[in-house]
């Protein structure tokens, strides 16, 4: 279902129910809605005439976020134990995070093996820390599951994983920059999987047992996950290209 129909089933839904609706599904349709602003800066790096030079920028940031994910949702999934006992909503959590965790687990060392392929230095990736954007965008998550609730983790999970990359587009880009197939192989697996991931995750969003307050933390969440991509791809934008 694209998202046009499926903006139009949940609005209609919701008009037609008899008593007042679940707010998962009206925290799901906020977060698509809100998609445009990234989807934007996303095509406008695409685009690039210097996405050549700009791709190893990417491919590096990309890495910081993924090897950063698996301890993060594992962070959200240990507070959601911890509150599963007395909480429907931490149990939910908990239960979805156990099966994708598993599900995502050993991504960021393909993608290091990628960034091989791509010309770059392994050890140099290693010894490369996180840099502010990300370790912004990750810190937030970390705040939000410690001091407010672990189903914060779902607005950063929906924005991370809610646009899926095409194979037809990663093609694309791999003919426009002149990089080996070998240096596409984690995004095309995302490409494949991401589709029934994130199927799952809108599911399981939209039939959380949520009150207004983990509503609007899951939106804030969301939100501001994309703010954070936003910048990160305005900084990849301003960043003088890497030189042959």
């Amino acid at each position: 279902m694209d998202k046009a129909a499926e903006l139009t089933d949940l609005l209609g839904s919701a008009s037609h129910a008899t008593s007042a609706p679940p707010l998962g599904p009206a925290v799901w349709v906020k977060i698509v809605l809100a998609q445009g602003l990234l989807n934007t800066a996303a095509q406008h790096f695409w685009t690039d005439p210097d996405l050549q030079r700009r791709f190893p920028s990417f491919l590096v940031e990309l890495y910081s976020m993924v090897s950063c994910s698996v301890p993060l949702m594992s962070a959200a999934y240990e507070r959601a134990l911890e509150l599963a006992g007395q909480d429907p909503l931490a149990a939910r959590t908990a239960e979805y995070l156990k099966v994708h965790i598993a599900e995502e687990s050993h991504h960021d060392e393909w993608l290091l093996d990628d960034l091989v392929a791509s010309g770059m230095d392994r050890a140099t990736v290693l010894r490369r820390s996180p840099g502010a954007s990300v370790a912004r965008l990750v810190g937030a998550q970390y705040c939000w599951i410690r001091h407010a609730h672990p189903a914060a983790i779902f607005g950063y999970l929906a924005v991370i994983e809610g646009n899926p990359p095409l194979a037809e587009h990663l093609n694309e880009i791999q003919l426009k920059t002149g990089y080996p197939a070998e240096a596409f192989r984690c995004l095309h697996l995302h490409a494949a999987d991401d589709i029934e991931h994130l199927s799952e995750l809108r599911t399981t969003i939209r039939e959380l047992p949520l009150g207004k307050d983990n509503a609007a933390l899951i939106s804030m969440s969301a939100f501001a996950t994309m703010e954070g991509l936003i910048g990160l791809f305005a900084e990849l934008m301003a960043k003088e290209p890497a030189r042959e």
